[in-house]
């Protein structure tokens, strides 16, 4: 398990993500939660918000409403669509558009992936349908299985941290493994820039330097993680997150097949959670508190305002 971190810090005074890490916000418990992602490989630009100014066309340059049939159709089910694209791509959407599809089931994750020759083929698909049988363990026909990707938030015009300290790290991840590696839009916490995530696991890292790149990259080939670099499992919820990382830290388990959530509850800000790790069962308490420190901006440029919630951890303990 790793014990260091290498931190990407901006040099503006400003910049949100500075001032998150100047006040000692943790990382722990601050993955988006989500019940799935759909990622499409599109060139650019994205605008401020994807689904809403992002411009998608066919190859014969008919425009097609996608965003906002995307918004309709996966955000009530709580499914997060990205756009991606590989470092150095120009703008527009290639003519085979990747297209990636995850769903969550708690500490479960499954994934897929194909090509399409035109955007205007995702409004055929039976969505709900492919991610419920994603999350029984079907592969759709059509679709094969989800190898490690590995997903960079460089969302500049979304927030300017983003840009500034995740474009880096896209390129430090894409000179050592450029099939995997991507730039992303917003995935949610500008303040924890470069914001990474690992497909399909769901895994959710904040503050990692360039300098870790290969790290991570062999970390993940080696079905480890950075436990000291992740702000949690994006399929569960904020508590339960930061239970997990506890309990990894005690036991000092990086593998992913060496913790299992057996059950959770929650009552109030308090949440309960049993696990089983490394072939024995612990409990952690975890309870969600007001967030810590002065009133500052969430994102570059927004006005202060109170902090986020935090997960404090009460126990952790082996059961009998």
């Amino acid at each position: 398990m790793t014990t260091g971190i290498a931190e990407a810090t901006s040099n503006r005074p400003l910049a949100c993500s500075r001032l998150s890490l100047e006040s000692g916000e943790d990382l722990a418990g601050t993955a988006s939660t989500v019940t799935g992602y759909l990622v499409i490989e599109h060139g650019g630009p994205w605008g401020t918000k994807v689904l809403r100014d992002a411009p998608f066309s066919d190859p014969d340059g008919t425009g097609v409403p996608l965003g906002a049939h995307l918004t309709t159709t996966l955000a009530p089910l709580g499914v997060t669509t990205l756009l991606a694209r590989r470092p150095g791509a120009r703008h527009g959407i290639p003519s085979r558009v990747a297209v990636m599809l995850v769903a969550f089931d708690g500490t479960t994750a499954h994934g897929a992936r194909t090509t399409v020759g035109a955007v205007s083929r995702l409004f055929g698909w039976r969505l709900p349908a492919l991610l419920q049988q994603l999350r029984s363990g079907v592969l759709p026909d059509g679709w094969e299985p989800l190898d490690m990707q590995v997903l960079v938030c460089g969302h500049a015009r979304r927030d300017a941290c983003c840009g500034e300290l995740g474009r880096p790290l896209v390129a430090a991840l894409a000179a050592v493994d450029p099939d995997r590696t991507w730039e992303v839009s917003h995935v949610g916490g500008h303040r924890f820039a470069p914001n990474t995530l690992v497909l399909p696991e769901g895994l959710v890292y904040g503050r990692l330097g360039a300098t870790r790149a290969r790290e991570l990259l062999e970390a993940h080939t080696d079905g480890r993680m950075l436990t000291d670099a992740l702000r949690g499992r994006a399929g569960l919820p904020a508590p339960v997150q930061a239970a997990e990382l506890a309990v990894r830290s005690t036991v000092h388990a990086d593998r992913d097949q060496d913790v299992s959530l057996l059950d959770a509850s929650t009552e109030g800000a308090r949440t309960s959670t049993r696990w089983s790790a490394l072939g024995r069962c612990w409990r952690v308490e975890v309870e969600t508190r007001p967030g810590g420190g002065e009133d500052r901006p969430s994102s570059c440029g927004k006005e202060s305002v109170p902090p986020s919630p935090r997960q404090v951890v009460l126990e952790v303990r082996p059961e009998d």
